[in-house]
């Protein structure tokens, strides 16, 4: 008992030497020859950078130790651009202002110690984040409202003209766009719904597509687009049928898939115009119903009815 009791106390005694002997003592200094910090703002860089040597776990000494960190700044205005090197590699960041400095210096240390890339999620945390990372650069974008008028076709028993409209919003980056329009409607040329009439009328209540400009630093441009709405469609006529019956118009709403080519112009103004074709081709189908004199559904007959419009828009 008393054998294993002394061979339990030598292992713990290894395992604490081994610890303390993990990190060995580390020495900084400051490169004087390439450093452009003024004399003040250098023994205050080495101070908090000895902090974060400290905070990583190393033991920082003024002398007699194994491993020393070299470090030097380059300012230019409000720049500060840092340079850290040691036997384990070297590492360089950029710092806002001396105020940035701590955060560039504990990414740098803990990227080192770890042998991590500086931009791993090990190295930067909430603690250490830098002006630049924080400060995300985000892409210009351009932003109109716009209202369309023109022509389409309605494509179900037979072909039916539409006059159309549609308004919208887009924000545009340089190739790619966003549109969302509403209240995009092809309606009757004529306002005539009464029994044995022919009519035809179909709208996208919201659509949401996206855009590509295949020119897109021009003053005027060909785009391409695609998108899905949700809309609803009507053709035809109530009318007798042999026996008796009768049959509804041709109905139906649900999702639709578009596809969008336009051409835009004065795209370096602030008033931006703009010729548009767009294929509508929902994913339901239109319904038609027979029914007796007692009101009795009798069939259902389906069919597709796709729709194009044809508008020139103004946006600003």
């Amino acid at each position: 008992m008393l054998g294993q009791l002394v061979r339990l106390t030598a292992v713990t005694l290894s395992l604490v030497a081994a610890a303390s002997t993990a990190h060995a003592d580390v020495c900084l200094a400051i490169d004087d020859a390439r450093d452009t910090l003024p004399a003040s703002d250098r023994a205050a860089a080495l101070r908090l950078l000895t902090r974060q040597f400290e905070s990583e776990g190393e033991r920082v000494v003024p002398a007699g130790c194994t491993s020393t960190y070299t470090v030097f700044h380059t300012q230019l205005g409000d720049i500060v651009l840092v340079s850290l090197s040691g036997p384990k590699g070297q590492r360089e960041g950029t710092a806002f202002g001396t105020a940035d400095l701590p955060a560039v210096y504990s990414q740098m240390v803990r990227s080192l110690l770890t042998g991590r890339a500086m931009s791993d999620t090990k190295v930067v945390d909430r603690t250490n984040v830098t002006a630049s990372q924080a400060s995300a650069k985000r892409v210009h974008s351009d932003s109109l409202w716009y209202a369309r008028l023109g022509y389409g076709s309605l494509f179900g028993d037979k072909a039916y003209a539409t006059p159309a409209l549609g308004f919208g919003y887009r924000a545009e980056l340089n190739s790619f766009g966003v549109d969302v329009s509403f209240l995009n409607v092809q309606f009757p040329a004529k306002s005539d719904y009464s029994y044995g009439s022919s009519n035809a009328a179909a709208g996208s209540f919201l659509k949401l597509s996206g855009l590509y400009f295949l020119n897109p630093k021009a003053d005027r441009t060909t785009y391409l687009g695609a998108g899905m709405s949700y809309g609803h469609r009507g053709f035809g006529q109530w009318g007798n049928v042999a026996g008796g019956y009768y049959s509804s118009q041709w109905e139906g709403s649900g999702l639709q898939g578009e596809l969008t080519a336009g051409y835009e112009f004065a795209r370096v103004t602030s008033l931006r115009l703009f010729v548009q074709a767009d294929a509508i081709l929902p994913f339901y189908e239109v319904t038609s119903q027979t029914i007796s004199r007692a009101g009795r559904v009798t069939s259902t007959d389906r069919r597709y009815a796709p729709s194009l419009v044809l508008s020139l828009g103004i946006g600003r």
